[in-house]
């Protein structure tokens, strides 16, 4: 249903910006203002919140039902196919006096909604990317939402063990994929899985690789990079196995890459910046003679995306506060030898950090 807190919150801040209207698109932001969710098509939809006033929704004609009793917003403004979308987003819009300064969502706006909007507004519009003003809103999770975080983190554990449980020679990443769905369908049915990635021997070394039917090989380095969604939050864990001793060199790097982990988390807390915590992994890494191997930033923000702010990343001067969710996932990747990474997810406290995912992280020889 609306969440007339968080609308209240959003026109604020349009008041305090000069923004006449913010204009959702069917994204995260969408569920997380309107609680429900939609599917982007050819038929376009929107929810469009002025800066004062009852927020209004534009659909297909045929969604009205169930946007009316998924969101209890009150006022719709719906179109056939043969009419189209524009002249009923004109006449809805007809007695608001907007302005022509409106906030889309840069990363969910398609050229088709900003063109529709454009048209029933009588012309070219100032568009700004809603996306900062709705990051400072949704970084702070509510107690609500870190409790559906933690279920989520629970769920992701159990995933791993599950793929930890079928690690031997000849077994395809193919069949531990299978597991580890199988034991999350068993733990928590209402879940579903927004991504699972299981890499072994070189393929590690390729941070994103993806399942493939490669079969398992003594010595292999294996790693799983997995999430569950309950509610619409997700989780965000890696985890990586060895199939027998390692060398000298992979030995290192797990151990550093831990050490980054460690380090990272417990320099988590209120008042740092999301570059501080990228620093503090990073020089792990790096003064272990690894820095150049370490490819990616070291986290991202959680919630009901799985990359949204904040961004653990150099330069993000964004600061950290109670209710931030975020990934901690140090890395490093030897090309045509494999790869490491250990990745956590963590909410702010007002004293430090929660790391949510709680499987083990020290090496398991399997």
């Amino acid at each position: 249903m609306l969440n007339r807190v968080r609308l209240q919150k959003l026109q604020a801040l349009a008041e305090s910006n000069g923004i006449a209207a913010f204009v959702m698109v069917p994204s995260a932001s969408l569920v997380y203002l309107a609680g429900f969710d939609m599917k982007q098509s050819e038929r376009p939809a929107f929810l469009i919140v002025p800066q004062r006033g009852e927020a209004s929704f534009l659909c297909p004609h045929f969604e009205a039902e169930r946007v009316r009793r998924d969101s209890g917003i009150a006022e719709l403004a719906t179109y056939t196919d043969e009419e189209g979308p524009t002249s009923a987003l004109t006449k809805a819009l007809s007695g608001w006096n907007l302005g022509k300064r409106v906030a889309f969502e840069y990363r969910a706006c398609r050229l088709l909604e900003y063109d529709v909007m454009a048209q029933a507004l009588g012309g070219q519009i100032e568009m700004v990317d809603a996306r900062p003003y709705l990051a400072e809103l949704r970084m702070a999770k509510d107690k609500e939402e870190q409790a559906y975080l933690k279920t989520t983190a629970q769920a992701a554990d159990i995933m791993v063990e599950a793929i930890r449980q079928k690690l031997a020679p000849g077994v395809s990443e193919r069949l531990l994929h299978e597991a580890a769905v199988q034991a999350l369908a068993e733990a928590y049915p209402e879940a579903t899985i927004p991504f699972l990635s299981i890499a072994s021997g070189e393929r590690t070394s390729l941070p994103h690789a993806g399942t493939s039917d490669r079969k398992l090989e003594a010595g292999d380095l294996v790693w799983a990079d997995l999430g569950a969604s309950i509610n619409g939050y997700v989780s965000d864990i890696t985890r990586t196995f060895a199939m027998g001793p390692l060398d000298e060199e992979l030995a290192r790097a797990y151990e550093l890459v831990l050490a980054a982990n460690r380090a990272a988390c417990q320099a988590a807390k209120p008042n740092v910046t999301a570059a501080y915590l990228d620093e503090v992994a990073r020089a792990v890494i790096r003064d272990g003679g690894f820095g150049d191997k370490f490819t990616h930033r070291t986290g991202h923000g959680i919630g009901l995306e799985i990359h949204e702010e904040p961004y653990i990343v150099a330069g993000n001067k964004t600061i950290l506060q109670p209710g931030h969710a975020f990934t901690i996932e140090p890395g490093i990747y030897l090309p045509g030898k494999g790869g490491i990474r250990i990745e956590d997810d963590v909410i702010i406290t007002e004293t430090g950090a929660d790391v949510i995912t709680t499987y083990q992280r020290d090496l398991r020889n399997c």
